[in-house]
């Protein structure tokens, strides 16, 4: 079943992840002036060529990495990661997601990389503060 956000389609998110997402906006609705979701970036699988033409475009589809949300702000732009109980994990997301929109996209405006989350484990904090990345906790 389709989740969504006022008119914004999640599908791409957990129930949990769309569920924070949705408290953050409602708490910051005019945050940005555009959002975008499920932002494809990195290089796909490549399969050989005898594989049937449907497998290599699903492949493709659904080997990329994905970006929860990237948003903008007049100066700048916000590669968002949306998790539930972050833990330091999600620190390599948030460096090489951001690392990938800038190959990808070449933008002009400088890229942020935030998390939205509900609960920080205490050594994500340490490093999302050292690295000077947002945090938000919904």
């Amino acid at each position: 079943m389709p989740i969504f956000y006022k008119d914004q389609r999640l599908d791409h998110m957990s129930k949990g992840d769309a569920y924070l997402w949705s408290k953050f906006l409602d708490k910051f609705p005019d945050q940005y002036t555009n959002i975008k979701y499920d932002v494809k970036v990195g290089h796909s699988v490549v399969l050989p060529k005898e594989y049937p033409p449907w497998l290599v475009k699903s492949a493709d589809a659904l080997s990329r990495k994905r970006i929860d949300v990237v948003a903008e702000q007049s100066h700048r732009l916000f590669v968002i990661e949306v998790r539930v109980r972050a833990k330091a994990s999600v620190i390599g997301h948030l460096i090489s997601y951001k690392k990938l929109y800038e190959i990808f996209y070449n933008p002009v405006r400088p890229v942020i990389p935030m998390l939205v989350t509900d609960s920080i484990e205490a050594d994500l904090l340490i490093a999302l503060r050292e690295l000077k990345f947002p945090y938000y906790i919904v």
